[in-house]
């Protein structure tokens, strides 16, 4: 049911003509970016080009993981504030649950390919991380 939701929401899109570009200047908002500050818009940018460099999306790809990212960085500021006060396991607990939340929306985005090239990623950038 998501499938056909995403597939009606992303075919109903690419008539909107112009509003849509692949590779968007963060200073061009899209669809739907004037609800959110310019600073996370570029963060959102910033964040799917680099995914869409190793990952390579096509054009209905990057604006789903666009907004996926939008709606994570929006949702991790919210969890902030509303945790500002709390101890630190319980912080731990709600950012991981939306760690995992995201995880799950974008592989859902991404073909068979595109995960393995993503966990690699992911298994690649957190060994280096340790190390």
């Amino acid at each position: 049911m998501k499938n056909i939701f995403l597939a009606a929401c992303l075919v109903a899109s690419v008539g909107t003509g112009p509003a849509i570009v692949f590779a968007t200047d963060s200073a061009s908002p899209g669809p739907g970016d004037r609800d959110y500050p310019a600073t996370m818009q570029a963060r959102a940018t910033t964040l799917t080009r680099a995914l869409a460099q190793r990952i390579h999306f096509n054009e209905a790809q990057y604006i789903a993981v666009r907004a996926l990212h939008l709606q994570m960085l929006t949702d991790r500021h919210e969890t902030a504030i509303r945790l500002s006060g709390a101890d630190a396991a319980e912080r731990d607990t709600e950012l991981a649950a939306l760690q995992l939340r995201y995880e799950n929306d974008l592989n859902e985005l991404l073909r068979p390919e595109q995960r393995l090239a993503y966990h690699n990623l992911r298994t690649n950038f957190t060994a280096h991380r340790l190390k």
